[in-house]
């Protein structure tokens, strides 16, 4: 059985020449892990780890005031598929939210049990043509010539992301936005450079649950710090679901 730590607390985050000194003891943790492990720091350190690895590296971060808890990996709580809506909007004791084929769904207030939002950076492929030069051999001699050749590259764009927790199915409902895109609240049309409109609706949807229930970002109505991948972002919220279900 692999085991994780799991932290008490997002704060303190260590200095990582600190990190780097306690992963000396930790097998499978490399000094270069350090690094990304801070990069990565929104609730679970490191997984896939040994029982006695794990009680290792929790005994280092209690010295640098990290307090942690060890979890079978089995036991952090996996993330529903999400259900991708564009609209949402709040009328009485409902949340009303539309996706892209307009299909319209209505939930009621006391249903909703969790809420997480942030920008998170992301890679996306991208398609273009470059020319190539290729040789070809005749019975005169070689020569080159250049031939269009389609490359796919992977350049990375942020994205603004709300997901909504649900106690009956669907049970993940997100919103996301690019530059180039943008959600709809209340009939208002939102981008991502809409600061003051965005700020209203994450406001609202923070009115609505106790901070317990809601992950940093949108507990402090604040963007920074951006998550570094779609992994980071899910692992700061099963975290949350985690420490939920330890409180009972």
């Amino acid at each position: 059985m692999n085991f994780s730590l799991l932290l008490r607390a997002l704060e303190p985050k260590p200095d990582r020449k600190a990190l780097e000194e306690i992963t000396v003891n930790v097998p499978s943790v490399a000094r270069a892990d350090a690094a990304g492990i801070l990069r990565g720091w929104f609730g679970i350190v490191s997984s896939g780890l040994s029982y006695e690895e794990a009680q290792v590296f929790q005994v280092g971060l209690g010295t640098l005031g990290c307090e942690t808890d060890i979890v079978a990996d089995g036991d952090i709580p996996s993330l529903h598929q999400d259900f991708r809506c564009h609209l949402i909007e709040f009328s009485g004791e409902s949340i009303i939210l539309t996706n892209a084929m307009n299909r319209r769904q209505e939930r009621r207030r006391d249903e909703f049990v969790f809420a997480a939002a942030g920008i998170v950076e992301r890679e996306r492929p991208v398609s273009d043509y470059e020319m190539q030069t290729e040789v070809r051999y005749t019975q005169n001699g070689a020569y080159t010539y250049q031939v269009p050749t389609r490359v796919t590259k992977f350049v990375e764009k942020d994205f603004f992301r709300i997901d909504l927790f649900f106690s009956r199915k669907p049970h993940r409902i997100s919103l996301e936005m690019d530059k180039d895109s943008l959600i709809t609240y209340g009939g208002r049309p939102i981008r991502m450079k809409n600061c003051t409109e965005l700020a209203v609706l994450l406001a609202d949807l923070k009115s609505l649950l106790p901070p317990e229930r809601m992950n940093r970002c949108l507990r402090e109505l604040s963007t920074e710090p951006s998550y570094p991948s779609l992994q980071t972002y899910e692992e700061e919220i099963r975290w949350s679901f985690h420490r939920l279900g330890a409180k009972g």
